[in-house]
């Protein structure tokens, strides 16, 4: 039997239209993202997302308390800085709600820090923001290792800012060894 050209050309068609499903099916479930969900990512987005409230609440304190003592732009830097530590809380809250991962009860319980004693506040704020950074570097260590760089992704932002609180609070730290702690003071007026 001879077929005609359209006879061939639908068939052809058809015989490509078929195999393009095909393998258009086939590349889906080999873009299927196996364990994408790590259960050790959302326990460390939960972790970041308890330091960064944490920070959020100690920070806004300090804010508060430092500019009543008069030392306005030490108190500026400070609100600065409780506002980051919000947006990197919400930004952990969305990453948690994408994964429809329950992070409630929020444990936000920060250790109480001296009220009156400068170097101290520095301090535990020191070692807020590294203990930030280990969180939020294992969170993109756990997330590439799931094959999740969304989240890797997303992180490195906060790491960065927990990185920068770093090199802040060490870099005042240094400022008061070097000129002393009233001369320091002096000029957060």
């Amino acid at each position: 039997m001879i077929k005609s050209i359209s006879e061939l050309l639908s068939e052809h068609t058809n015989q490509k239209v078929g195999s393009i499903m095909a393998s258009d099916n086939k590349l889906l479930s080999d873009q299927e993202a196996k364990n994408y969900m790590s259960n050790d990512v959302v326990e460390l987005l939960k972790k970041s997302l308890n330091i960064h409230w944490q920070q959020t609440t100690v920070l806004s304190a300090q804010a508060v308390h430092l500019d009543r003592w008069g030392y306005k732009k030490l108190a500026e830097i400070i609100k600065e800085d409780a506002k980051q530590e919000h947006e990197h809380a919400m930004i952990n809250l969305s990453r948690l709600e994408f994964f429809d991962a329950d992070y409630q009860p929020l444990s936000v319980q920060p250790p109480s820090w001296k009220r009156h004693d400068m170097i101290a506040m520095i301090k535990y704020n020191l070692a807020s923001v590294q203990e930030a950074s280990q969180a939020e570097r294992a969170t993109i260590v756990a997330a590439r290792a799931a094959g999740d760089e969304i989240t890797a992704n997303i992180m490195i932002p906060l790491l960065q800012g927990s990185e920068d609180g770093i090199i802040l609070y060490e870099g005042f730290l240094k400022l008061i060894e070097q000129m002393g702690l009233d001369n320091f003071l002096s000029i957060q007026a």
